[in-house]
C-alpha cells in the first residue's frame, strides 16, 4: 500500500475536488463518519460510566473540522460530548470546518435542555487562563484529538502545549484524528510536544509519521479508512513510498516449481566470520537456507573451518587461506575466487573483522567480478574506505547498515540519520547506485530510482546480536532465487520482521535470540504461502 507525504496528501484532496468534483465537505463528512465508527467500535457506550464524557479537542483548521463533525456523530449516537475549540481570539473555524462549526452550534441550540443529545461547545483562546480547559481534560473518559493535522511544521506552544500535556497525563483514552497533534507527518518528529494516542484514525493513505519513530510510538493502533479518493490518487501525485501487510507480501512470493531442484532455487556464497565472530557466519548461512536457497557455501578462514564444518550440517564450508590468523588476508583471494564460481549472489561481511586484509579481498572482488552482493556489518565498514568501489561496480549491490554503520558510510552523525532516515537512505542509494536497507525499529529500503519502502513488521525482541546477520542471509537467498535486488531487500525486510513476530508470539519478546528468529523463518513462509494460495484459489 502507498504511503504519502503531507504535501502529497494535500494534492490528493485538491485533485479530488478539481478533477472529480468531490467537494471537500463530502470528504470531511466521510472522514468523520469513519472516525466515529472506529470510536463506536473501540469505545462503545458501555465503555463509559453514567458520568462518562467525550472531550473533542478541535483546532480551527480542517483537522478541527473533522473533529467537529465527529462530535456531532457521537452526540447523535448518545455520547455525552464536550467540544473544546482552541484558537486565536475572535477566530472561528472557517471553510468546511466553519460549516461543521455552524451545524454543531445549531444542534446544540436546538437540543438545549432536551433528552437524547448531550452537547457542549466551549472556547479556549490564546492568552486565556487554561485552568477550566485542563480540568475538562482531566475529567474526560475519552479525548478525541483534532487540534492539528499531518502538515504541522512548527513547534507547539502556549495553551495548545498545556492542553496536550494534560491529555498525556489523563487517565482517559485518546483517539487522534489523522495523526496525533504535534507529530510531523513527514518526518515523524515531535514538534515540541505531541499527543500520545491509544488509537489513530487516518484516511486514504498512511503517512510516514505513522510508521517511523517516534511518531509511531505516539500513534497507538492505527486505523486506515477509505473516504472516497479515486483509486489512482497516490500514483497521480507521484507517491514513491509504500509499505506491506501480510496479504501484499504473500502476493510477492514466487511460486516454487514442483519439479524444481537445488539448482533451481539459487546458489549463495557467504564470505563471513573470523576468530570470535563465527556465529555471524553461521546465522547468515543457515538463514539463507531457511529462506529457500538451494545451495549455500560458506567461505571461512581455514583455521576456523573444522569448527564450522562440524556445526553446519546442511551448509557447505570452504576453507580460505588465512595463514593461521583466523581472518581473511590478501593471500585468501585465490580461494575466494573458487568460492564465487557458479554462485548467484555473495553475502559479504558478517563477522569478517577489521583487519586490513579484509578490505583487500573486497576491493579485488569489486574490481574483478559482476556478482550481486549483499553487504553487512564489517563489510560495510570496510567498503567505507573506498566508496567509489560501490559507484563503479556494474552489478547490483544491497547495503544493510544500522544507523551507526550508516554514519561511518556517509559521514553523517547518527542522531541526524535517526531524524532523517528516509532522506538519507534515498540520498545514499542515488549517490552510489545501490539499494540501501537502513535498519531500525522501522527499517527503510531505498532504491536509486526513488522508490522507498517503510517497514512495519517486527518487535523489540529483535534488538539482539545476530539479528542483522539473519537478515543478510534472507536477502541473499531471495536474490539467488530470482527476486530483483529491490524486491529481495523489501520482502526480506518484511519477512525478517514477521519471523520476529512469529518468534515473539511463541516465546515473548524478552529473551529472544537471533536463533529464535532464524528458526521462525520457515513458519512465516509457510503461513504466507498459505495466504497466497487462499488469495489465488
Amino acid at each position: 500500500m502507498y504511503v504519502v507525504t503531507p504535501s502529497q496528501s494535500k494534492k490528493i484532496d485538491q485533485r479530488a475536488s478539481a478533477e472529480f468534483q468531490i467537494p471537500g465537505m463530502i470528504l470531511m463528512e466521510n472522514a468523520a463518519i469513519q472516525a466515529a465508527n472506529v470510536i463506536r467500535e473501540r469505545y462503545p457506550l458501555s465503555f463509559f460510566g453514567r458520568s462518562g464524557r467525550v472531550l473533542v479537542l478541535a483546532g480551527c483548521g480542517n483537522n478541527g473540522g473533522d473533529g467537529l463533525a465527529v462530535a456531532r456523530h457521537l452526540a447523535l449516537s448518545g455520547y455525552r460530548v464536550t467540544v473544546l475549540i482552541l484558537g486565536r481570539s475572535g477566530k472561528n473555524p472557517s471553510g468546511d470546518a466553519g460549516t461543521n462549526f455552524a451545524i454543531l452550534k445549531a444542534l446544540q441550540e436546538k437540543n438545549a435542555g432536551q433528552d437524547g443529545v448531550s452537547l457542549t461547545i466551549l472556547r479556549l483562546e490564546d492568552g486565556q487562563d487554561p485552568g477550566r480547559a485542563l480540568a475538562l481534560v482531566r475529567e474526560a473518559s475519552l479525548i478525541v484529538d483534532s487540534l492539528f493535522g499531518t502538515g504541522l511544521d512548527r513547534p507547539i506552544a502556549g495553551n495548545y502545549a498545556a492542553v496536550i500535556g494534560e491529555a498525556n497525563k489523563s487517565a482517559g483514552s485518546v483517539v487522534a484524528i489523522d495523526i496525533p497533534s504535534g507529530i510531523n507527518g513527514e518526518t515523524a518528529q515531535i514538534q515540541g510536544t505531541a499527543i500520545r494516542a491509544d488509537d489513530t484514525v487516518t484516511f486514504g493513505y498512511l503517512k510516514p509519521g505513522h510508521i517511523l519513530f517516534p511518531g509511531r510510538n505516539y500513534s497507538g493502533r492505527v486505523h486506515l479508512r477509505d473516504i472516497g479518493f479515486p483509486p489512482d490518487s497516490a500514483k497521480s501525485v507521484g507517491a514513491g513510498m509504500f509499505t506491506l501487510d501480510d496479504r501484499e507480501a504473500a502476493k510477492q512470493l514466487r511460486e516454487r516449481p514442483r519439479d524444481g531442484h537445488k539448482g533451481t532455487f539459487g546458489r549463495v556464497a557467504v564470505l563471513a566470520g573470523s576468530t570470535g565472530l563465527t556465529g555471524a557466519a553461521c546465522m547468515t548461512s543457515v538463514s539463507a537456507l531457511r529462506t529457500g536457497a538451494g545451495l549455500v557455501t560458506l567461505g571461512i578462514p581455514s583455521s576456523l573451518q573444522p569448527v564450522l564444518a562440524g556445526k553446519l550440517t546442511e551448509v557447505m564450508t570452504m576453507p580460505l587461506e588465512d595463514g593461521g590468523q583466523g581472518h581473511l588476508i590478501p593471500e585468501s583471494f585465490p580461494d575466494v575466487e573458487e568460492l564465487l564460481k557458479g554462485k548467484d549472489v555473495l553475502a559479504l561481511g558478517p563477522g569478517c573483522g577489521k583487519n586490513p586484509g579484509v578490505f583487500e579481498i573486497i576491493r579485488n572482488i569489486f574490481r574483478r567480478y559482476h556478482i550481486s552482493i549483499v553487504i553487512d556489518a564489517d563489510g560495510l565498514n570496510q567498503i567505507s574506505k573506498d566508496k567509489d568501489l560501490l559507484r563503479e561496480y556494474p552489478a547490483p549491490v544491497i547495503l544493510t547498515p544500522h544507523p551507526g554503520e550508516m554514519s561511518t558510510l556517509t559521514g553523517i552523525a547518527t542522531e541526524d540519520i535517526l531524524k532523517r532516515p528516509v532522506e538519507i537512505a534515498l540520498e545514499t542509494a542515488r549517490q552510489y547506485h545501490v539499494i540501501v536497507l537502513l535498519k531500525g525499529a522501522a527499517s527503510v529500503v531505498a532504491s536509486p530510482d526513488g522508490r522507498v519502502y517503510l517497514n512495519r513488521s517486527g518487535n523489540s525482541g529483535m534488538g539482539t546480536g545476530g539479528s542483522g546477520d539473519v537478515l543478510t542471509g534472507m536477502i541473499a537467498s531471495l536474490v539467488a532465487q530470482g527476486y530483483s535486488p529491490f524486491d529481495a531487500a523489501v520482502l526480506g525486510c518484511y519477512l525478517h520482521g514477521r519471523a520476529g513476530d512469529e518468534a515473539a508470539g511463541r516465546i515473548g519478546e524478552a529473551g529472544m535470540t537471533a536463533g529464535d528468529l532464524m528458526h521462525a523463518i520457515p513458519h512465516t513462509l509457510k503461513r504466507l504461502y498459505a495466504l497466497k494460495q487462499e488469495e489465488t484459489g
